[in-house]
């Protein structure tokens, strides 16, 4: 160079590639012929910007020093030219990341164990490799004023709803925190923080669901630094469905989805059907049962819908503590929670015989509900419809489920009714892709409403 360029290079050690600093900015400039003849840090800047003498696919001139410092932060590797008071960063990132594992909270049967990691550039090339289609497009934002994080809206143009898309940008344009933290942040934001008890939104960490989520015209969010992915606008049916009724053939398929259905009425209605008959409406219950019952009871000083109520307040607490525990041991306390204390209380007359089958089924069969969200949903609705049967019967625990169906005829995401396609559009296509999947059928275009 022509006379002496001071220059300085910055960047955060642990984010930034030592390697390729030294490669793609330290070695050019001592070595490159034409940016040593620089006359001065003016001529080199305009050199280094324009691509003339660039040893780095991705670069950037920086006039201000806010963008400076994000790329910075970012992980990126500054040029700083101090007479001019400009920078070039250069996009040097590789820290550190978990492998692609398979997915710990949702099982694979028959299908791809790829799951999302914490990585947003992991995760778009995931997506990418699996829809190779120029259709494919992915938006990114920055969100949160002291973390900057960076959130991927994904969609296949053509498939997706363009006001869906346009709701989803300004729903995280609009989120205003110091930092993005939690998925509940972003989960919150795109489904405007409404009081509905039922999920309104579908997170996954199987790519293979989410990409088949896109090619139904639905649209993902990625958040950087969350293994998860989110997919709305969502419906019922789809919360019930699972990636593996592709899998296999339609008679198959429309089966699982049948038990399914029946295993979430069951889950929700079975401890308040038997507090009910138990407590007002005997005579719908066989003699013989009856006697079994009783016999049953005899000892225990609480009655029925008290002794429903321990036991779901119990099977909750097991839940609760195998979830918080780490894996080896939560699995421990789940199996001496239901087995030794069960026998226990039922040897000691504190719970009866036919109460511990009612709740176990009822648990067992809302184990069967894909989505854990709903599985939620679940366990909290059938505790209230106990307290309604407590208070009437049958009578106020069919006034429970009127309430929660028209509850969810008037629930709607993005403009999708939630009940889709059995309320919308007349009920056409109810059968198409819902509760039967005909042999040979696909994943249907585009939503169905």
């Amino acid at each position: 160079m022509r006379g002496k360029i001071k220059l300085t290079v910055a960047f955060i050690d642990g984010l930034a590639d030592r390697g390729q600093i030294d490669t793609a900015v330290l070695r050019p400039l001592l070595r490159d012929g034409a940016l040593r003849r620089a006359p001065g840090e003016a001529a080199l800047l305009r050199l280094i910007t324009t691509g003339a003498a660039a040893y780095h696919c991705s670069r950037e001139r920086h006039d201000a020093r806010d963008g400076a410092l994000a790329a910075l932060l970012s992980g990126q590797a500054l040029l700083i030219f101090d007479g001019l008071r400009r920078a070039i960063s250069f996009d040097v990132r590789n820290f550190e990341k978990r492998g692609i594992t398979e997915p710990t909270s949702e099982s694979v049967l028959k299908g791809s164990k790829e799951s999302f990691v914490e990585s947003l550039a992991v995760n778009t090339s995931l997506i990418r490799r699996r829809l190779q289609t120029p259709e494919l497009k992915i938006e990114c934002f920055r969100l949160g004023e002291h973390s900057g994080t960076a959130v991927a809206v994904v969609y296949v143009d053509g498939l997706a709803d363009g006001g869906v898309i346009e709701a989803v940008r300004g729903r995280l344009e609009g989120i205003e925190v110091r930092g993005i933290v939690s998925a509940g942040q972003i989960e919150t934001a795109l489904t405007g923080g409404g009081g509905a008890l039922f999920p309104q939104i579908l997170y996954t960490e199987r790519t293979d669901k989410f990409c088949g989520s896109l090619l139904e015209g639905r649209v993902g969010v990625l958040t950087d630094g969350l293994p998860v992915a989110y997919v709305t606008p969502v419906d019922f049916n789809s919360l019930i469905q699972a990636p593996e009724d592709y899998a296999f053939n339609g008679l198959v398929s429309s089966v699982f989805r049948l038990l399914r259905y029946a295993c979430v009425f069951a889950a929700l209605v079975l401890p308040a059907f038997y507090v009910s008959v138990a407590s007002f409406h005997q005579e719908m219950i066989p003699t013989q049962l009856v006697f079994s019952i009783i016999a049953s009871k005899q000892g225990v000083p609480f009655p029925t819908y008290i002794e429903v109520l321990l036991m779901l307040l119990a099977f909750e607490v097991l839940l609760e503590a195998g979830l918080r525990l780490p894996q080896a041991i939560g699995q421990a306390v789940s199996i001496v929670g239901a087995l030794v204390v069960g026998q226990a209380a039922i040897s000691a007359h504190m719970m009866s015989p036919g109460v511990v089958i009612v709740i176990s089924v009822a648990g067992i069969t809302g184990f069967v509900v894909p989505s854990q969200e709903l599985s939620n949903t679940i366990r909290i609705g059938r505790i209230a419809l106990v307290f309604l049967a407590t208070a009437g019967g049958l009578f106020t625990v069919t006034l429970g489920l009127i309430l929660t169906l028209y509850h969810m005829c008037t629930l709607e995401t993005f403009g999708t009714a939630y009940l889709s396609p059995f309320v919308a559009r007349e009920g056409r296509n109810m059968f198409r892709d819902t509760i039967v999947r005909f042999t040979g059928a696909g994943r249907k275009k585009g939503r169905s409403q």
